[in-house]
């Protein structure tokens, strides 16, 4: 991308249907009170089955707006083809069910232009829980300076990167995992880029929206396979041991999950992967309830 035509876009990956036009019309509102007069704009990727001509009817009315129809369902791959197809020099990610808070483009901005060696800004946000605002980040003097350590102790959603197209790689944006691809994404360009931090918040997530992918069993059931990913790719470098430990946890929390299911030889193979992990020996009496699990099962 050597001639960007816009400052900035934002990416809203949203299956478009009824249920979430509300919300999604909250999102790209919020875009437009984020940029406050700066240039921008939106690509919302319409994803999977259930599009509801009302919403896209509405999206057209919108001049800031382009839809992309996307039929697979798959969410990192809508947001996948959306950042492809950004023309701009910065972009960022929007979840249907998030906001962007007012004027907060103007800091992203000076923060890239105070440092043009950040590749990725990461922002503080605000996690919403019914009537409580908590901040997602803890403060500076008690959070660690280095990304990856953070990454492991604060988690945010899709709307804490803001990336500079120009030196970032879109590869880290894999499409292949349905679930916990940010955080893949998210340890994937720290591995590569210059991370930067800024400590205002910049968008709200909504902890408790119904039908939440970051809460349904698929989404647990997937973690192993993106830390094993991960613990491969960090192999040898000074945060291998605490790779694979995050990995080991969440096999041991995959395994707990397979035994709910009656998926008692997934749920032992997990088992013994938590315990081959650093600080393994804490998943040991585990092997009691699954034992007492897997009789249950047999006898039942």
């Amino acid at each position: 991308m050597n001639n960007p035509s816009r400052l900035f876009t934002v990416v809203i990956a949203s299956l478009c249907d009824d249920a979430r036009g509300e919300l999604l019309k909250r999102a790209c509102e919020s875009v437009r009170t984020m940029a406050g007069g700066y240039d921008y704009s939106i690509i919302v990727v319409a994803n999977g089955p259930r599009v509801s001509p009302s919403v896209l009817e509405w999206l057209a009315t919108r001049s800031d707006v382009r839809v992309i129809r996307l039929r697979s369902g798959s969410h990192p791959l809508a947001r996948r083809v959306g950042a492809e197809l950004a023309d701009s020099e910065f972009l960022a990610f929007l979840d249907d069910d998030d906001e962007l808070m007012p004027n907060t483009l103007a800091p992203k901005i000076a923060k890239f232009r105070e440092d043009p060696e950040i590749d990725v800004l990461v922002t503080d946000g605000w996690r919403v829980n019914g009537a409580s605002e908590s901040r997602i980040f803890p403060p500076p003097e008690e959070r660690c300076v280095d990304f990856v350590e953070t990454m492991m102790r604060a988690g945010w959603g899709a709307c804490a990167l803001t990336i500079r197209t120009k030196t970032t790689d879109l590869t880290a944006f894999d499409a292949e995992f349905r679930h916990m691809e940010w955080t893949l994404t998210a340890l994937e360009l720290a591995r590569h880029h210059r991370i930067g931090f800024l400590d205002e918040p910049t968008y709200r997530y909504y902890e408790t929206t119904h039908n939440s992918l970051s809460k349904s069993a698929e989404h647990n059931l997937a973690a192993p396979e993106v830390w094993r990913r991960l613990s491969k790719g960090y192999a040898g470098t000074r945060y291998d041991s605490l790779i694979r430990r995050r990995y080991g946890t969440m096999c041991h929390n995959g395994s707990w999950e397979c035994a709910k299911q009656g998926k008692m030889r997934d749920a032992w193979r997990l088992h013994a992967e938590s315990m081959r992990s650093p600080g393994g020996i804490a998943f040991v009496p585990f092997s009691a309830r699954l034992l007492i699990a897997s009789l249950h099962q047999l006898f039942a």
